[in-house]
């Protein structure tokens, strides 16, 4: 099996998306500095067309689709991005923290506080 290169990060967000001339939204699920995963509204690229990601304000990545499945696709990019816009993009808990949270890094509340609150009890 191969091993990744990159650290990735968790990602939800949508960007903007160039390929052939044509602009468009997608979601941007995962991205390390050396490509990520993103969905397409309809169907993905063929494996090897050449597209242009918008990450942040002026940060863009230019990349090659490597795989796609279900509207989705692997981006490979042609440069390495530096990993500062990884780290501002992405979410990652820190490894000592056990506590589950949300895609902001919120705290969830404890399972059983709802029942508590309506009166439930086991």
């Amino acid at each position: 099996m191969e091993s990744r290169g990159w650290d990735r990060r968790i990602v939800d967000k949508k960007i903007e998306c160039r390929e052939a001339g044509l602009n468009g939204p997608v979601f941007l699920y995962d991205l390390s500095a050396g490509g990520c995963m993103v969905e397409f509204a309809g169907d993905a690229p063929a494996i090897g067309a050449q597209i242009e990601l918008e990450l942040c304000r002026e940060q863009r990545a230019k990349g090659e689709v490597v795989w796609q499945a279900a509207g989705c696709a692997g981006v490979r990019f042609l440069a390495p991005v530096h990993d500062a816009v990884v780290r501002y993009l992405g979410f990652q808990p820190p490894p000592s923290e056990e506590m589950p949270r949300d895609h902001f890094g919120r705290l969830l509340p404890p399972i059983d506080a709802g029942e508590r609150r309506l009166g439930r009890r086991h």
